[in-house]
């Protein structure tokens, strides 16, 4: 029996019209859609008139409900992955299953689409050549302060997600490490109805966030950049 597909999908990270025309056709021609979040996943399925089969794929549950999925792609089945928004194993679930399907000899097959990683970076005017991506920092204090040392002399540039329970604690530990010259960009609910940014050094990153609420996602400028500017 000939081995099904996994097809690992973007989907929207809020703007519902930035889906692919690909990625559309692949999700309605798939027999079952993995998912982080089955609600969310329904939306986007709704607004495209897709009815397919769903199955929850998330953190803490990814090994077993792994095995059962390469089961069904043995048995020559269709599948696509998508995480709740963006592109998934980005910072999301589905790596395992994608090593998984490589040990099996099972197909992967990426449809590429938004990523709220590469869109930050691509309106912040930050060196785009090499970046370093953090993700979303862990909840350790003590964890983050090593994080914060490495990006106090990182030459590349730096992305980070922040969640919008913590984004003032974070910005505020970050100014420690962060020189009043080096340049960051702050962006908040990416393609969504709300979307809205700031250019700056921290101070000025930090008093334009009080009160906001969403998701964010920051960019740094690499230690490097910071030297060259300083010479003009």
């Amino acid at each position: 029996m000939e081995k099904g597909v996994l097809f690992v999908v973007s989907t929207p990270i809020g703007n519902l019209e930035d889906i692919t025309f690909r990625a559309v056709r692949v999700l309605e021609e798939s027999d079952l859609i993995v998912c982080e979040d089955t609600r969310k996943t329904s939306i986007l399925l709704k607004k495209f008139n897709i009815r397919k089969k769903l199955f929850a794929y998330f953190k803490g549950q990814e090994k077993k409900r792994a095995e059962y999925i390469i089961g069904k792609l043995k048995k020559g089945i269709r599948i696509s992955l998508v995480s709740e928004s963006g592109t998934p194993c980005i910072h999301d679930p589905g790596a395992y299953l994608v090593r998984r399907c490589h040990e099996e000899n099972i197909n992967v097959v990426p449809i590429p689409g938004p990523s709220a990683l590469t869109a930050a970076l691509s309106v912040s005017g930050m060196n785009g050549d090499e970046f370093i991506f953090i993700g979303f920092p862990p909840k350790s204090k003590i964890k983050r302060k090593k994080i914060w040392e490495c990006v106090k002399n990182e030459e590349k540039t730096v992305i980070i997600y922040i969640s919008p329970y913590n984004l003032l604690n974070i910005l505020e530990e970050l100014k420690e490490y962060v020189s009043e010259n080096r340049k960051c960009f702050l962006i908040r609910e990416i393609t969504k109805k709300f979307e809205e940014y700031r250019y700056g050094n921290m101070e000025e990153i930090i008093k334009w966030s009080r009160n906001k609420k969403g998701e964010f996602t920051l960019v740094i400028e690499g230690i490097k950049d910071e030297k060259k500017q300083k010479k003009f």
